[in-house]
């Protein structure tokens, strides 16, 4: 079963203009965006949660919040070819992911009250910054 939730929103707040010598591509933005975000979710900690550290992808940057047998990916996807002047936009995704075994994939059923929480607390930290909007 696919479980998975995104927000769009729109931010200055994070660099998306200069192109860092790191980057896999010119539109890996966003590692300042996970850094911030993983220090909005530490609460998630007390609940048992592990919080991994921001990890960069071709599209932007995740990370990894794990409680028990379930894994859910955080992704903050830069929506742009390169830097850009104006607001940045980005998709903010949950997603349940089983990684690669077969079997889990086919019969664990993910913990929704677990995803719920990681949800809920990237979305309570995204609305709670008057510097981003949300805009689906």
């Amino acid at each position: 079963m696919a479980v998975s939730d995104q927000i769009s929103v729109v931010t200055d707040a994070f660099e998306h203009r200069t192109v860092g010598p790191h980057f896999i591509n010119p539109c890996c933005f966003g590692e300042d965006f996970a850094s911030w975000l993983l220090s909005r979710l530490a609460p998630l900690r007390s609940a048992d949660f592990t919080l991994s550290e921001p990890i960069q992808e071709d599209y932007g940057w995740g990370l990894w919040a794990r409680k028990g047998q379930d894994g859910f990916w955080i992704a903050l996807s830069y929506c742009g070819d390169g830097p850009q002047e104006e607001p940045a936009e980005w998709v903010v995704s949950v997603t349940h992911d089983s990684g690669l075994n077969l079997i889990k994939r086919l019969f664990h059923n993910p913990d929704m009250q677990a995803f719920s929480q990681v949800r809920n607390a990237v979305w309570q930290a995204i609305n709670s910054d008057r510097n981003i909007t949300v805009t689906s």
